[in-house]
């Protein structure tokens, strides 16, 4: 009943604990961390997009402050790391060597990120996920591709998957792709490649017809987003799809409980071919 009531309430939850940013070990990292209150619980990574972690008031931006209530309603621990890097405009990086060189970044701190979470005594080595937006997804992609990355499942919305085609690529933790089918910054043309390329049934790309990128803006908080948009980007107004939206975030949680349960197996996964509009 919890569960299915945080489905319905997704996207009316007005009230988040809010922390000061605060490093996480000897990492050299810094994050926000909402401890669950219980023990042997899973925990998720919240990797934000290049706008970064937080709104123009210096508050957490809305999307990863609204997922990070909710999940905590689930009791699970979160973890938002606060990884934008020296650069003034990591959004408008414009070659590729440069981007992928961004991507390995900020993939090698989400691996150091884990290692921390899994050094907590109340939190479950075994069940850690990772949820990811833009260049945060692209670097959980570029994780999951390396050999042991620790993580039980993520869900990334719209990467640049084409960081990563030319190469063998496999994931190595039950993934949910989110995407839109309009996107014009990171085209799901090439997602769906990569998806084919790994040839696995546990990378499981889901779009939206009518999406484009950023597609779960919140409308009605605007101002409180991370935003730092290229000059090509379409009005807000124009991108939000609130429908797509509140369907992206459903499967999302709905993946990581799903592969958070102990008695679940990496078998028997859903066909990565399925549409959101079927």
């Amino acid at each position: 009943m919890k569960y299915l009531f945080l489905l319905v309430c997704c996207f009316a939850t007005s009230h988040f604990a809010l922390a000061a940013s605060a490093p996480l070990g000897k990492s050299g990292l810094k994050g926000q961390y909402f401890a669950p209150d219980r023990q042997q619980a899973p925990a998720v990574i919240l990797m934000h997009g290049c706008g970064g972690l937080y709104a123009r008031d210096q508050q957490l931006a809305i999307r990863y402050a609204r997922m990070s209530s909710q999940l905590q309603e689930l009791n699970f621990g979160v973890l938002l790391l606060d990884d934008a890097g020296r650069r003034k405009q990591p959004c408008a990086l414009q070659s590729i060597k440069q981007q992928k060189a961004e991507m390995r970044r900020r993939a090698n701190n989400l691996q150091r990120a884990v290692k921390w979470l899994k050094q907590r005594r109340e939190i479950d080595p075994n069940r850690i996920a990772v949820v990811g937006w833009d260049s945060g997804a692209s670097a959980a992609l570029a994780l999951l591709g390396r050999k042991n990355p620790g993580l039980r499942s993520a869900a990334v919305f719209y990467p640049n998957c084409r960081l990563l085609l030319g190469a063998d690529f496999r994931v190595a933790a039950p993934t949910l792709l989110l995407a839109g089918q309009q996107d014009g910054l990171t085209p799901i043309e090439q997602c769906t490649e990569l998806s084919m390329v790994s040839g696995q049934s546990l990378f499981h790309l889901v779009s939206y017809p009518q999406a484009r990128h950023d597609f779960d803006l919140m409308l009605d908080n605007l101002e409180h987003e991370a935003l730092n948009l290229p000059a090509n980007h379409l009005a807000l107004e124009d991108i939000a799809d609130p429908e797509a939206a509140q369907d992206a975030w459903r499967r999302t949680y709905k993946w990581l409980s799903r592969w958070f349960d102990p008695a679940r197996s990496i078998e028997g996964v859903p066909p990565r071919t399925f549409q959101a509009n079927q």
